[in-house]
């Protein structure tokens, strides 16, 4: 019990005072380590990884097709898994990393995560059967975790003062690349074919791995108890109650708004949208969300710097799931504009900011290790929220699905607001 006290609570130590003047100290070299630098190019980076990985999601379903699963019935099906399969292992596989590179070092773990998102996507353009895409699917899950590791260097290299604009900066690059990567697939998949385009990426991921390796500096590694294991560390951590609580919420929090992704063409098909131009609408919709959440972020996080994250849940957090739930009772996609534009604007400010006050929870020794089981959370809750939507859509109707994900965000709002009062 004393060693579990000292890792998450160094003062406790008889060295507390020359603990406390290495802490003055670091700060002012946190100030003059360029992190500002470190945190540009970790976006670059993180920006053209996400390229790479979302940049397969339009033609996935019919690259099930190509592979030999004709019948409509069982191709929806692979598509799904085909679709939630890197979250399966992504899930276990993320906290393990994210503690390791505690160890190890997190620019080591950046590099990795690269290397095996390029060696995935690679071996994806050969796929002989669905089976093969399925497997290299959930292989992509267990040996990423970018995300989470240029969250837990970024977090360690950045003065606490900076935490909140840098890691609401880096949170843009994950929207921005999932914006750009479809639209720059669809278009390479017209013109090269669809293998094509996973070994294109896949150089793409090499560019990325070439980044970080020539532009990114990483401060000394903080020494851990070698006698400790990443298991016993993860108790350690998951025993936390803030930590445990902040991870529930942002699995929550991503599922409610990932909630109504799979059924929203079929929504806008519904609401009279011209069927010529669906799939172009939808993009739109998406897109736009996309680019500004990717707007709002920065800014979101410089307002957590100046007066603090609660503030920011609560005006974030009621207004998305207002505008959600309002998406169950529009009468025409026209209307759909407006409500997405507001939930681009205010989830720019959710995820970062959950992310920022999980960072608080962490010590210097343990910041990959909790970003990862925060990158763990946020994937759950990728794979929980439209898994469920789907069985709400078919069983029991799409207007039902917004309802229940705008409904997420409230009851998140409530417990908040709850918890903090108490």
């Amino acid at each position: 019990m004393q060693e579990e006290h000292e890792l998450f609570n160094p003062t406790s130590q008889p060295e507390a005072t020359q603990y406390k003047q290495n802490q003055i100290d670091s700060g002012s070299n946190q100030d003059e380590f360029p992190w500002r630098s470190n945190l540009y190019v970790l976006w670059a980076a993180q920006f053209i990884a996400m390229i790479g990985m979302s940049a397969c999601m339009p033609f996935l379903p019919l690259y099930v097709r190509e592979l030999g699963i004709t019948d409509l019935a069982q191709a929806q099906i692979w598509s799904g898994l085909v679709f939630s399969a890197p979250f399966f292992l992504a899930v276990l596989a993320n906290p393990f990393w994210g503690a390791l590179g505690d160890r190890v070092g997190r620019k080591l773990m950046i590099v990795r995560a690269l290397f095996g998102l390029m060696l995935a996507m690679f071996l994806m353009g050969f796929a002989r059967n669905v089976w093969d895409l399925f497997w290299l699917r959930v292989f992509q899950g267990g040996v990423s975790g970018f995300i989470a590791a240029n969250l837990a260097l970024v977090s360690s290299s950045t003065p606490k003062k900076h935490s909140g604009f840098a890691i609401g900066l880096l949170q843009t690059s994950i929207s921005a690349g999932a914006t750009i990567g479809p639209m720059l697939g669809g278009i390479l998949s017209d013109m090269l074919g669809t293998r094509a385009v996973f070994f294109v990426m896949a150089i793409l991921g090499l560019c990325s791995q070439i980044i970080v390796i020539t532009k990114v500096k990483e401060k000394n590694i903080p020494k851990t108890k070698k006698n400790t294991r990443i298991g016993h560390d993860l108790r350690l951590v998951l025993s936390q109650p803030g930590t445990r609580r902040w991870l529930m919420i942002i699995a929550i929090s991503q599922a409610g708004i990932m909630f109504t992704n799979p059924i929203l063409a079929y929504y806008l098909e519904s609401l009279q949208t011209p069927k010529a131009y669906l799939a172009t609408i939808t993009g739109i919709l998406v897109g736009l969300t996309g680019l500004l959440t990717t707007i709002f972020g920065p800014i979101w996080g410089k307002k957590n710097d100046r007066q603090g994250q609660e503030k920011t849940l609560q005006i974030v957090l009621p207004i998305l799931s207002i505008a959600t739930f309002a998406q169950a009772l529009v009468p025409h996609y026209l209307c759909l504009f407006p409500l997405k534009i507001a939930m681009g604007i205010f989830t720019g400010g959710l995820i970062p900011t959950l992310y920022t006050i999980l960072n608080k929870e962490s010590s210097e020794h343990t910041q990959g290790l909790v970003m990862g089981c925060g990158s763990s959370a946020t994937m759950l809750g990728n794979l929980i929220g439209p898994i469920l939507c789907s069985c709400t859509a078919s069983q029991l109707g799409m207007p039902l699905s917004f309802a229940i994900s705008g409904g997420l965000l409230g009851l998140v709002y409530v417990y908040i607001m709850s918890t903090n009062h108490r």
